[in-house]
């Protein structure tokens, strides 16, 4: 029998900890052992398998929040099991040591949250039961006409479980679904699971290769011999004595393969994975069968109402949906969309493919940026005829390789503007750049070729791809017949585009970098004489600029200060200061002195030398005035290319436009340039690397085809299609007018093979943004098909195989002929019924999504429609909403700030409802969002009151009347109609916020309002229970558990909320004039209380001039009384205004409020009677309509304009004396017509009094 651990080695080896421990590794097991005696029981129990294991009660709560999940077999669809056999304190250690403490405090009182969460519990149980979100198509004609609305979701990806982004626009699709659900119509709501792609079998690679390293690390010792597995005491001693240092180098090794982000090992701990079930992540099918059941269970948690029927995961996994995405391609195939050819592409070279933007951990949107490279070739006689010393370390690399031949040297200078070639006098290098001598072929390997299609693609396709040109030292130093000199990120994208051969690295793991003979400074290259092509100079001189980038071109500018600002001013400061160009960069009088601007190229009002003549006009002081250099170099630029006229070459007399790729294309025919790629800006790929441009083989969708084009551009400025925002529909404006070819084929990942390369030599995989595009019309087919299985490992209820779907099928199903398939062996009936589910729910109604993706996939989306069902855009989709990404407490989520939400968790801590509240309350824009941890936690305390007060009302407890209506119970009910109408236009305009706004936050304000107009009366009965549906029904589509618990479990309504149509009143319910009756009385009260505060502060012996302070012993007297004024009518001069503010044009604003331009401050400006008024009335008079445009407009609308309220305003306060009285603290309170004085009133209070407006005066007793 093995001997008991000590408690000691039961911590140490529960929590993994090594025999020898560092300083702060000591301190950790010692602070963990002295968590008490019954950690030790438990850690040793745990070993056990026929002992409990019960988790000490300190920890229960804890361990509640951070249980692990169990982990699922690879190859089971069940989701994963709530319980586990799993001890859960590593994990909840691990939390708590560096996430848990930066976590905000928990409220400490769980009791609302807990029966919130009960209550949540209990509704998503009957709804199972009674699936009300699971709707067909209608077969029979009766129902076939009922309206319907379809929307979605992009699918979200699988390689960790969802967080509150995407809990955030999800609820925006969520809260449309629900409303319109009450509207009538049948609704589809599915959400598909995206599993395609490159990220999850690069992070399944990426462990393999961690746990491979690891066990390789333990395997072998320090110089790599077979470690021994018996410890002596001595050896046990000496480790003791050298863990630090082992434990140091250990890390050191892996930094130095992974560099200082965190490991894949590491990543999957911060998920939350438990550390037993980490290593089964190194399968790749491990993820498709773990997160997709996790992100179902949080969506269902979280109370979406998911027709779950026709969900699925992605990916060949679901042999359905691969048949689909293959039918999909072979079509677009068929029309022409698809074409192969060589293309510049952004390339992972760790992946070797094309990293598209979901492939990137950095740089979405970002594409290949065009240069042309020009060669400036070195004067090798000018310059050994005249040394300059600081060339000598550029002269030493050279004369190494002329054993290999004479070979041309240039610096190679990329440029937007090859037209001005003729202008250089010098070019630019960053004297503190490095810059590397690169072995380069005259001819490149690649070229950009002209496309494939159809079988000449396909056919083409099947040839290896090389993206390096590989050769040693010894053959590159005698194949390449040129030396380039340029910054070392240009260099490997020249390599990757055929220009430059490249050398294998020693280390597997390490990349091919370009044959490099020697890198220098910037500083050994200033003052090289040079030859450049079409210059008027025959020979220019490199000069020092300061502020070259070395991330962005070659690292070497040429300079043309005709017609480019930068390039001018920086000549300018070097001519300006030669002394001290001299002395600190070796700078030559005769490399600057004769160089002068060259014309050639004029510009209307610019003239010739358009650069020079800004930047003295400008008055520009140095090559550091940034921003004005900036404004001139636009200028310059826009005007020159539209508009210039080349003055020399070939092409003199020829706008610059026609002319630039003219000039271009003869440069390269003399092999003086070429063209050359880099990104836009730098992109890094999800497996670590910075991506290059690469010239490579691709089938790529031809999106800047110009009829397609064309087609898409009229579909997004028709009247069928909507963005609910100006903004995003300018952007998509935008990127159909940019967007061009879009490389859709894979060597690497997770997806669907392109059809044609399945079984070929080279498969091709889809790429992840490509089979994204319509899979929504898979939707509506998918639960006839799968059989409520994800996976679609199983027949669905029509019996259906994979094999029996043709593209013939598809055809029908999907509306691309009415002919039945022939030889199909699927029954007509079941054609027939998936035909009919696809005409049904199509075209799509709704889709949100983050306005990230309309730079692709949805932009995406409307040219696979146009393209799919070119000749039915009603099946195109109707609206794209997009919103920003969501912020924690107005800062960025993160897991490094502590504030990363997960779904999960966030449900724990605030409840579904609450969190849906506070998601509806953050945003509704593109700007980024901002859940605020407060709204959620006051939201639980609104809901738990707001059950409280259901019961009590429905219960008795509450005192209520019944009988008669009151003018309060008239006003309130009135105000239950506007909220309800005010909240339904925000729901159907996407204003989420605004319709929390009107259908909870106002709803419970104008309820306690109408408590206190009942005062001691009570609420009515009736009111109260109208209020109450009304609550439930407005609130639904946000909080659906709370609506849905009170509707059927306290008011006791015979069938779901969720299956209820939103509120309706009779015709004309809605009075504007009780409207404005009810505010008046609000703002009334408040007006009265402020001036009631000045009051007492005057009587107390306030800051009035002169006056006295009253002693501290003398009490101020009460204010018992008051006397109000109302006034029938406006004075004359403010009569006059609204009569001509009546003639101004209104209109509603995107918020709802009604406005009005600046037009009606013209009409009374030059209105001759306001003319004529004195310097003083005047200005009181553009005041008073201001105010009234500006304020009242708002509140009351074009009533607000009238001369006369609409009703009887002093009737309407006497009828509420009692409110009045009891809200101001008052004994007694009169009204009187503000032509009335009161006898104890000697102040001017009562001509302050104006329509809707009353003043108060109050008094002692």
């Amino acid at each position: 029998m093995a001997a008991c651990k000590s408690a000691g080695e039961a911590v140490r080896d529960r929590f993994h900890l090594p025999s020898t421990l560092s300083p702060s590794g000591e301190r950790l097991r010692r602070a963990l052992l002295a968590l008490s005696q019954p950690l030790s029981q438990f850690v040793s129990s745990a070993a056990s398998p026929s002992l409990p294991s019960p988790t000490p009660k300190r920890f229960s709560s804890l361990a509640s929040l951070r249980a692990p999940l169990p982990l699922p077999a690879v190859l089971s669809r069940s989701p994963p099991s709530a319980s586990s056999s799993a001890a859960p304190l590593p994990v909840l250690f691990r939390g708590l040591s560096s996430k848990m403490a930066a976590a905000p405090a928990a409220p400490q009182s769980r009791g609302r949250r807990d029966k919130l969460l009960s209550i949540e519990e209990a509704i998503q149980a009957r709804w199972a039961r009674e699936n009300p979100y699971e709707v067909d198509a209608p077969l029979d004609a009766a129902n076939a006409e009922k309206k319907k609305y379809f929307c979605s979701f992009p699918y979200p990806y699988m390689n960790g479980k969802l967080h509150l982004g995407h809990g955030f626009t999800l609820c925006r699709a969520e809260f449309q679904a629900r409303f319109q659900r009450m509207q009538g119509k049948n609704i589809l709501w599915p959400l598909g699971l995206h599993c395609t792609g490159m990220p999850i079998l690069a992070c399944a690679d990426k462990l393999k290769r961690e746990i491979a390293m690891r066990k390789a690390e333990q395997d072998c010792g320090e110089n790599g011999e077979k470690r021994e597995h018996v410890e002596s005491a001595e050896n046990n001693s000496a480790e003791q004595q050298n863990g630090e240092e082992d434990a140091k180098k250990k890390k050191s090794k892996v930094a130095a393969k992974t560099g200082n982000a965190k490991t894949q090992w590491e990543i999957m701990l911060g998920m939350g994975i438990p550390e037993a079930e980490i290593a089964a992540f190194a399968d790749a099918q491990h993820w498709l069968r773990y997160f997709p059941p996790l992100a179902k269970r949080d969506v269902t948690r979280m109370g979406f109402g998911i027709d779950w029927r026709r969900s699925f995961v992605t990916t060949d996994v679901n042999p359905f949906y691969d048949a689909f995405i293959r039918w999909q391609f072979n079509t677009l195939m068929k029309r022409g969309k698809l074409k192969f050819g060589m293309r510049a592409t952004i390339l992972s070279r760790r992946e070797k493919q094309a990293c598209a933007d979901h492939d990137r951990a950095s740089g979405e949107g970002v594409g290949p940026q065009e240069y042309t490279v020009v060669k400036l070739f070195l004067q090798g006689e000018k310059m050994r005829e005249a040394p300059v010393p600081q060339h000598q370390p550029l002269v030493q690399l050279l004369e190494a390789v002329k054993a290999y031949g004479a070979k041309k040297v240039s610096l190679v200078a990329a440029t937007l503007r090859p037209e001005t070639m003729y202008g250089q006098t010098n070019c630019y290098v960053l004297p503190e750049g490095k810059y590397g001598l690169y072995l380069a072929f005259t001819n490149p390997k690649k070229s950009l070729d002209k496309a494939e299609e159809g079988d000449g693609g396909a056919q083409a396709a099947e040839s290896e791809e090389e993206f390096e040109t590989l050769m040693t030292r010894e053959e590159a130093l005698s194949t390449c017949t040129e030396v380039f000199i340029c910054s070392e990120r240009s260099a490997l994208n020249m390599a990757y585009q055929g220009w430059l051969p490249m050398q294998a690295a020693e280390d597997p793991d390490a990349l091919p970098v370009p044959h490099c003979l020697g890198t220098v400074d910037g500083m050994n290259l200033i003052g090289l004489p040079l030859t450049a092509p079409n210059a008027t100079y025959p020979t220019i001189y490199a000069l020092p600029m300061l502020t070259i980038s070395m991330n962005k071109g070659t690292g070497v500018v040429m300079s043309v200060p005709s017609d480019a600002p930068d390039d001018y001013m920086a000549l300018q400061d070097i001519k300006n200061k030669p002394d001290f160009f001299k002395d600190r960069y070796g700078v030559l009088p005769e490399w600057v002195g004769p160089f002068e601007p060259v014309a050639i190229i004029d510009i209307p009002d610019l003239g010739a030398l358009p650069a020079v003549t800004l930047c003295k006009e400008k008055k520009v002081a140095s090559q550091k005035d940034t921003q004005k250099l900036q404004e001139i170099k636009e200028e310059v630029y826009k005007k020159g290319f539209y508009d210039g006229v080349l003055l020399v070459g070939p092409c003199a007399g020829q706008k610059v436009a026609d002319a630039k790729t003219v000039i271009r294309d003869q440069l390269i025919e003399r092999k003086e340039a070429f063209r050359y790629f880099e990104p836009e800006k730098p992109v890094v790929a999800r497996s670590g690397d910075e991506c290059v441009v690469a010239f490579m083989h691709q089938w790529y969708l031809d999106y800047g085809e110009e009829k397609w084009r064309e087609t898409v551009e009229a579909y997004i400025n028709s009247e069928q299609f909507q963005t609910f925002s100006p903004q995003v529909l300018h952007q998509f404006k935008h990127v159909v007018g940019w967007l061009r070819e879009w490389a859709c084929s894979r060597s690497y990942g997770l997806g669907t093979y392109l059809p044609w390369t399945k079984n070929s030599s080279r498969p091709v995989l889809i790429e992840s943004l490509s089979d994204s595009t319509i899979y929504m019309a898979y939707y509506a087919i998918a639960h006839l098909l799968q059989g409520n299985d994800m996976y679609g490992q199983a027949k669905g209820p029509l019996g259906i195989a994979v094999e029996q779907l043709t593209d013939e099928v598809f055809d029908y199903v999907f509306a691309q002929t009415d002919d039945l398939p022939k030889g199909s062996t699927i029954p007509a009936e079941h054609l027939k019924r998936m035909r009919n589910e696809f005409e049904y729910w199509y075209p799509l109604d709704l889709r949100v999504s983050g306005k990230d993706l309309i730079f692709n996939h949805l932009t995406f989306s409307l040219y696979s429609h146009a393209a799919i069902w070119p000749h039915r855009p009603d099946l195109w989709p109707r609206a794209f909403v997009c919103n920003g990404h969501i912020m924690v407490d107005a800062q960025k989520m993160s897991k490094s700030l502590g504030n990363f939400i997960s779904i999960e968790d966030g449900i724990k801590e605030f409840t579904a409802d609450a969190m849906r509240v506070a998601l509806a309350d953050a945003g509704d824009t593109t700007d980024d969002a901002n859940f605020q941890r407060e709204t959620a936690n006051g939201t639980i305390m609104r809901l738990y009151l707001l059950e409280q007060f259901a019961n009590e009302a429905v219960s008795g407890a509450l005192p209520l009347r019944t009988g008669r209506y009151s003018d309060a119970d008239r006003l309130f009910l009135n105000e239950i109609v506007t909220c309800t109408q005010e909240a339904k236009e925000a729901y159907e305009g996407f204003q989420y916020r605004e319709a929390l706004k009107k259908g909870l936050y106002e709803m419970h304000t104008r309820r306690d309002q109408y408590r206190l107009l009942c005062g001691e009366d009570h609420m009515h009965k009736d009111m109260v229970v109208t209020w109450l549906k009304t609550q439930c029904q407005t609130l639904a589509p946000i909080a659906p558990h709370i609506c849905e618990h009170i509707w059927s479990e306290i008011l006791k309504e015979p069938s779901l909320i969720v299956s209820s149509a939103w509120p309706t009143f009779p015709e004309h319910a809605q009075d504007p004039v009780l409207h404005r009756q009810f505010l008046l009385l609000l703002a009334s009260v408040e007006d009265f209380r402020r001036t009631k505060d000045k009051a007492v502060q005057m009587l107390s012996g306030g800051k009035k001039k002169g006056q006295q302070p009253r002693p501290a012993d003398q009490a101020a007297p009460a204010l018992t009384h008051a006397v109000v004024y109302v006034a029938k009518e406006y004075p004359p001069l403010q009569q006059q205004v609204l009569t001509l503010l009546q003639k101004a044009p209104i209109h509603k604003g995107e918020d709802g409020a009604w406005c009005a331009g600046k037009e009606y401050m013209d009409i009374v400006k030059n209105d001759e009677g306001i003319n004529a008024l004195d310097k003083n009335a005047k200005k009181e008079a553009m005041a008073f309509a201001s105010f009234q445009m500006r304020d009242e407009l708002k509140a009351y609308g074009r009533s607000a304009l009238d001369l006369r309220l609409p009703f009887d305003e002093l009737n309407l306060l006497q009828s509420h004396q009692r409110y009045l009285q009891a809200s101001l603290g008052l004994t007694e309170i009169v009204f009187l017509p503000s032509d009335e004085a009161h006898p104890k009133d000697d102040s001017p209070n009562r001509k302050l009094a104006k329509p809707g407006k009353p003043s108060i005066f109050f008094y002692v007793g």
